[in-house]
C-alpha cells in the first residue's frame, strides 16, 4: 500500500503541476501580449495597481507568472518599485481563484475536460481556439492530479501513525507552517501546495485548523518565486521580493495567532454556508485563504510607504531606475503627422542620450572593474529594448495615417536609427560582460593596451556627443566629424589589433587579457559604425533615398 500511495501521490502532483504550468501558459497565448502592456500601464495610483495585479494574476492563474513579469518590469525600468508593490498585493488576491475553482468540485468532469481539450488543439483551425483548448485540457490535468492524489490517501485514514502525525499538525502551528512553507518552495506552485492541503482535508487526513496553518505556511513558500528571478537583477527588483515576503511573512505572524485563538475558524464557518465536513472542506480552506490574502492587502494598503521605506533598508544600495516611457510622443498626435514625425526625432534624441549613459556607465565600470556597474548596464539596456520596440509600434501606427510623400520618406530612416541605438546599448552590453571577465578572473592590462582602449574611447565619445548635435539641429559640421571620426577610429582599430597581436607574440601581455582587448575594441568600433549610420540619416533629414525633393542619403552605409 505504500508504494500506490507514494506512487499515486507522485503522479497526481505532477499531473497537477504539468496542468498549472500549461494553463498559465495557454491562458497568456489567449490574452497575447496584453498582460504585460496592461501592467506597463500602470500609474501611481495604489488602487489600480492592486486591482490590475489581483485581474492579470487571476487570468493567468499564476501569481508566479505575475510576480516574474514585474520582475522583468522592474529591472528594465519601465516601473517603479512603488507601483510594483502595489500589483504584488493585488496578485496575491488574485492567486486565489485557484482554490475557488478547486473547491467546486468539478473532478467528476476532468476526463471530458481532457477530451475536449484535446480535440480543439488537434482540429480546430484557429490559433486561438488551439489555445482555448490547451486550456481547457489543462483544467482536466489540474483536477485528474487532484482526484489521483484524493484517491490514493484515502487508505491512509486507517494508518494509526499517519492519522497521529497528522493531529500533530492542528497542535503544532509552527511545524505545520514549516512544512507548507517547504513543500511550496520544492513544487514552485502555491496553488499545488493548495491543492495538496484540500486533497488532505477532504479525505479527512487533517482538520480545518491545520488546513489553515498550512495554506499560511504555503503563502510564505510561494515568495521564493519572486527571489529567485530576481537574483542577478536590480536592487529594485530584490527589494521587491523582500516586499513580497514581508507582506506574506507579516500576514502568516498574526493570522496565526488568530487560528491558534480559534477566532478565525470560527469567523470562516460562520461566513461559509454549511457545517465542517469533508464535503464542504473544501470551500472552507478556499474562503479561509482569499479572507487572509484580501484583508492583509487592505492592511499593507495603508503601511504601504512605509513597508517599501523598509525594504530599502533592508537591501541598501542606490536604486536603479530608468524610464523607458515616451518624453514626446503620444497617440493624440497621430492625427497631425507632421507633429508626430518632429516628435519622433526628439524621441530618437532622448533615447541616444540614454543610450550615451549607457555605454559610459559600461566603460568607466570595464576601467574601474567595477562589478557592481554589470546589473545597471542590465538595467539600462533592456529600458532601451522596450523604447525601441514602442517607438517601433508607434511609427507602425503613424504610418497607417494619410501621410504626403515628404513625411511617409522620413519613416524608414527613422526606424533605422532606432534600429542602431538599440544595437549601440548591445555592444555596452557586451562590454559589460567583458568587466565580469576581468573582475572574476582579475585580469590585466599593460600601459599601453589601456592607453589605446581609452583613446579609442575618447573618440567613441566625441562621435556620439557629434551625432546627438546632429539629430537635434542637422548640424552639417557635426557630421562631417562624425564621418572623419569613423575614419580615424577604423584606421587605429587595426593599428592597435596589430600592435597587440605583437605584444602578444612578445609575451608582454597575457592571452586572456588579449582576447578581452580584442573584444573590447572590436566593440567600440561596431558602436562607431552604427552612430555613422545615423549621422548619414540625419545629412538627409531623414529622408528615403527615393524622395526626389532632397538629396540621397546612404542610411545604411553600415547595415545591421
Amino acid at each position: 500500500m505504500v508504494k500506490d500511495v507514494i506512487f499515486g501521490i507522485i503522479g497526481g502532483l505532477g499531473l497537477f503541476l504539468f496542468g498549472m504550468k500549461y494553463l498559465s501558459d495557454g491562458l497568456q497565448k489567449v490574452a497575447g501580449t496584453k498582460l504585460r502592456r496592461t501592467l506597463r500601464s500602470l500609474t501611481q495610483n495604489r488602487f489600480r495597481g492592486i486591482l490590475l495585479g489581483a485581474f492579470v494574476t487571476s487570468i493567468i492563474q499564476s501569481s508566479s507568472v505575475t510576480t516574474v513579469m514585474l520582475v522583468g518590469l522592474i529591472n528594465a525600468g519601465i516601473i517603479s518599485l512603488m507601483q510594483g508593490a502595489s500589483v504584488v498585493i493585488g496578485a496575491n488576491i488574485g492567486t486565489t481563484i485557484t482554490a475557488q475553482i478547486i473547491a467546486f468540485k468539478i473532478a467528476k468532469y476532468a476526463l471530458p475536460a481532457l477530451g475536449i481539450g484535446v480535440a480543439l488543439m488537434l482540429l480546430a483551425r484557429k490559433k486561438k481556439m488551439q489555445f482555448w483548448g490547451q486550456v481547457i485540457f489543462a483544467f482536466g490535468m489540474i483536477f485528474l492530479g487532484l482526484a489521483t492524489m484524493s484517491n490514493v490517501m484515502k487508505p491512509l485514514k486507517d494508518v494509526p501513525a499517519v492519522t497521529e502525525f497528522f493531529v500533530q499538525l492542528s497542535t503544532n502551528p509552527v511545524l505545520s507552517i514549516l512544512l507548507a512553507t517547504l513543500f511550496t518552495v520544492a513544487v514552485q506552485s502555491s496553488s499545488a501546495a493548495i491543492g495538496m492541503v484540500i486533497a488532505l482535508a477532504s479525505v479527512g487526513l487533517i482538520d480545518f485548523p491545520a488546513a489553515l496553518y498550512l495554506i499560511l505556511g504555503d503563502n510564505i513558500g510561494t515568495t521564493i518565486t519572486a527571489w529567485l528571478a530576481a537574483l542577478g537583477g536590480s536592487i529594485s527588483a530584490r527589494r521587491m521580493a523582500c516586499f513580497h515576503s514581508l507582506f506574506n511573512v507579516v500576514g502568516v505572524t498574526y493570522f496565526a495567532f488568530l487560528v491558534h485563538s480559534g477566532i478565525y475558524p470560527h469567523f470562516i464557518d460562520i461566513i461559509t454556508p454549511g457545517a465542517i465536513t469533508t464535503e464542504t472542506i473544501a470551500r472552507h480552506i478556499a474562503n479561509a485563504h482569499t479572507f487572509f490574502n484580501v484583508f492583509n492587502a487592505a492592511l499593507f494598503l495603508l503601511i504601504m510607504g512605509p513597508v517599501v521605506h523598509l525594504t530599502q533598508r533592508i537591501i541598501p544600495g542606490k536604486d536603479i531606475y530608468v524610464s523607458a516611457e515616451f518624453k514626446y510622443l503620444q497617440d493624440k498626435l497621430l492625427s497631425t503627422p507632421e507633429i508626430a514625425v518632429e516628435s519622433a526625432k526628439k524621441e530618437l534624441v532622448a533615447m541616444a542620450e540614454m543610450v550615451h549613459q549607457t555605454i559610459k556607465t559600461a566603460v568607466e565600470g570595464f576601467f574601474a572593474k567595477d562589478k557592481k556597474s554589470i546589473p545597471h548596464v542590465q538595467t539600462q539596456e533592456n529600458a532601451i529594448d522596450h523604447l525601441q520596440h514602442d517607438i517601433t509600434f508607434y511609427l507602425a501606427k503613424l504610418a497607417t495615417q494619410q501621410l504626403t510623400p515628404h513625411l511617409a520618406s522620413q519613416l524608414p530612416p527613422l526606424l533605422h536609427s532606432i534600429n542602431d541605438l538599440e544595437r549601440i546599448s548591445d555592444h555596452a552590453v557586451n562590454v559589460a560582460e567583458l568587466t565580469e571577465k576581468v573582475y572574476s578572473d582579475s585580469l590585466s592590462f599593460s600601459n599601453k593596451a589601456l592607453a589605446e582602449m581609452r583613446t579609442l574611447y575618447a573618440k567613441v565619445e566625441d562621435m556620439f556627443d557629434d551625432t546627438i548635435d546632429a539629430v537635434k539641429s542637422n548640424d552639417t559640421r557635426a557630421i562631417d566629424r562624425i564621418l572623419q571620426q569613423e575614419g580615424e577610429i577604423n584606421t587605429l582599430h587595426i593599428e592597435y589589433r596589430a600592435r597587440h597581436s605583437q605584444r602578444l607574440c612578445e609575451n608582454k601581455c597575457d592571452p586572456l587579457s588579449a582576447l578581452i582587448f580584442v573584444d573590447f575594441i572590436n566593440n567600440l568600433e561596431k558602436m562607431a559604425d552604427h552612430l555613422t549610420n545615423i549621422a548619414q540619416a540625419a545629412r538627409g533629414d531623414f529622408l528615403f533615398q527615393n524622395d526626389i525633393d532632397k538629396p540621397k542619403p546612404d542610411v545604411l552605409l553600415h547595415p545591421s
